[in-house]
């Protein structure tokens, strides 16, 4: 593998672990490694900043979610048990 796929490899990594993060479904061993990692690279910090400020943003504008007690839960297994399957 050469260096410029493994960068693409590394950033396409931390990108996933920055949406877990800022989703709010990172264990606090990802959370911790994704702050090490923000404090040393730049572009990965600005992403983190933009889509957090994107998702409060968001947060602040949208109306509370009136869906059922667990549908969120249960829309979220299926996505990952179909992701599971491929």
């Amino acid at each position: 593998m050469n260096k410029q796929n493994m960068e693409v490899e590394q950033k396409q990594a931390c990108t996933e672990l920055l949406q877990l993060v800022i989703d709010g479904q990172a264990t606090p061993e990802q959370h911790q490694e994704l702050e090490f990692h923000l404090e040393r690279c730049e572009d990965c910090r600005e992403e983190y900043l933009l889509s957090k400020s994107i998702k409060d943003s968001l947060r602040s504008h949208i109306k509370p979610n009136n869906s059922p007690t667990g549908l969120a839960n249960i829309i979220q297994n299926k996505i990952s048990e179909t992701a599971s399957l491929k």
